[in-house]
């Protein structure tokens, strides 16, 4: 819970989130207000929780909002 607590935003990638052991932190940060982002194919457990869902690949995505932000930090 630390690392979540030290955080931002909550980005879970490539999980349904059906077991607790994941699912718990995005409960944890959505009841600290955190922004969460999930990014799966398919419904999550989270989805209700998430300030954005991506229905999509992780691989394709991530790589996106790599490129997205290497550009802003250029």
């Amino acid at each position: 819970y630390s690392m979540v607590d030290e955080a931002d935003a909550l980005l879970v990638a490539g999980s349904s989130l059906t077991v607790y052991s994941g699912y718990r932190f995005v409960r944890h940060a959505a009841a600290a207000g955190m922004p969460i982002a999930i990014i799966n194919r398919g419904p999550t457990r989270g989805d209700e929780l998430a300030t954005v869902k991506v229905d999509a690949g992780c691989s394709p995505m991530l790589a996106l909002l790599e490129s997205e932000l290497g550009a802003v930090s250029a």
